[in-house]
């Protein structure tokens, strides 16, 4: 039971049931999604965060899979987050590195890297063949605040892009690439890291990092990051 308690009842989300597709993460699960459309009703944006769903554009989705329960929502308490010494080895590794945010405005350089990330850690996956235009739409296309934190190296080529939701209360990394031959040093880890640093010290409660799957290593790394929850049987518990 997906418990919504918008503020106004013409806030009250339609839902949608996908149709069955091949789980993208677990070999032979089936995949279902329910999902609304946050276009003309992005005030609920924060409340279903809250309770474990995802935005992609103008959606919110939260699987829904019959007999699998493995993706669940994961977030990071900002205030208490406090850097581990392999956290702080990550961050020596980049000390050269630069960051700032900019409008989610999408360009060639943007893409151009994500198909770079895709080809060498996503090759055959569901967002290997975007083109242009899909890509442009997925940076783009938000009924809320939504920014691109982009990494540099110090020769100033970008190296990384994390597509940031900031909401009132909290950062969502909706989706991250980088350059992955730094990939062994722990860029992927080192742009997180700053996305919580930069939620800690600008005083917002959680960032979302998206579903965890413990057995699969692309999504299971997020438990790294402490103090973490994740969203069991709608509610958040400590992990």
């Amino acid at each position: 039971m997906i418990d919504i308690k918008p503020k106004n009842v013409l806030e009250q989300p339609i839902y949608m049931l996908t149709k069955a597709t091949a789980c993208p993460y677990l070999t032979g699960k089936i995949e279902k999604r329910i999902a609304t459309d946050i276009t003309y009703n992005k005030n609920i944006y924060e409340e279903l965060s809250i309770n474990g769903f995802r935005r992609v554009e103008n959606w919110m989705y939260r699987p829904v899979c019959d007999n699998c329960s493995a993706c669940k929502s994961y977030r990071v308490h900002l205030e208490n987050f406090k850097l581990t010494k392999s956290l702080k080895r990550v961050l020596k590794n980049f000390e050269n590195f630069s960051f700032k945010l900019v409008k989610n405005k999408s360009t060639k350089e943007h893409f151009e890297l994500f198909k770079k990330y895709q080809l060498e850690r996503h090759s055959g996956g569901s967002m290997s063949d975007m083109d242009e235009d899909e890509f442009t739409s997925m940076i783009e296309t938000s009924p809320i605040k939504t920014s691109l934190m982009e990494f540099k190296d110090k020769y100033n080529n970008l190296v990384g892009v994390v597509l940031l939701d900031i909401d009132n209360k909290n950062l969502s990394a909706v989706y991250s690439f980088f350059d992955p031959k730094l990939n062994k040093f722990g860029l992927g880890n080192y742009m997180i890291v700053q996305c919580l640093l930069y939620g800690k010290s600008n005083k917002y409660e959680y960032l979302y990092l998206g579903y965890y799957i413990n057995e699969i290593s692309s999504m299971s790394y997020k438990s790294r990051f402490k103090p973490g929850q994740i969203f069991i049987n709608n509610e958040w518990k400590n992990f």
